[in-house]
């Protein structure tokens, strides 16, 4: 199965670093020793979702029980998790049952309009990457998720009014990369790949990495 190329957003967990646990580490009651090993099972997930072995990532998740399973940012992980299973449904209950706890959480918001935008709700996708854009107009990433749903429902006038507003070699490409989606939308991919190709000359590749995760699922 192909896995969806989503632009997720998920490392938002800051832990010090500590040494590996075993699985088999005996039971405790220690705040500090149950905080590392919540640490150590998010950081090898995450190792795991960075290799694209998604299953291994979901299953080391499962070693949280109780509380530490609905911590936040464990959460967040599992729905980035099940995105790139193309669990769609099953992501959107996570995403929604953090914002519930937490209407404010920028990465579950995000991965929400993600997931409505992967799995065909366009209309979906704008209204949340909307909802995100008041309360952080200067996203730069977020606004060119607002201009590509646009863009993706035929909306090419609004999309176009979005893209102007984006700055060329501000803080992130997206600028370069709206610029690549309105050439593909006229069918000129010789312009689309200058457009790209300045963009990873200005930008190291972990700056272009969610643009291009997110222009990949988008086809004229």
């Amino acid at each position: 199965m192909n896995r969806a190329a989503a632009g997720l957003l998920f490392l938002w967990f800051a832990v010090a670093p500590v040494a590996a646990q075993e699985n088999s580490a005996p039971p405790t009651t220690d705040p500090l020793l149950l905080q590392r090993r919540v640490a150590t099972v998010l950081r090898q997930a995450t190792k795991y979702f960075e290799a694209g072995d998604y299953q291994t990532a979901l299953d080391r998740l499962g070693a949280l029980k109780g509380e530490f399973a609905q911590d936040i940012n464990a959460l967040n992980i599992r729905g980035a998790i099940l995105t790139k299973l193309e669990r769609y449904e099953e992501a959107s209950e996570v995403f929604a049952t953090i914002l519930r706890a937490d209407p404010n959480y920028f990465p579950a918001a995000f991965n929400l309009g993600e997931v409505q935008f992967l799995s065909g709700d366009r209309e979906g996708a704008l209204e949340s990457f909307e909802r995100i854009r008041r309360l952080e107009p200067r996203n730069e990433l977020v606004r060119f998720k607002v201009f590509l749903s646009l863009l993706a429902l035929g909306r090419e006038d609004e999309a176009r009014k979005i893209a102007a507003g984006l700055i060329p070699a501000g803080n992130t490409p997206a600028w370069y990369y709206a610029q690549t989606m309105l050439a593909r939308k006229a069918g000129d991919e010789k312009t689309a790949q200058k457009h790209l190709h300045a963009a990873r000359s200005i930008y190291l590749d972990p700056g272009c990495k969610l643009f291009d995760e997110s222009i990949e699922e988008v086809k004229f």
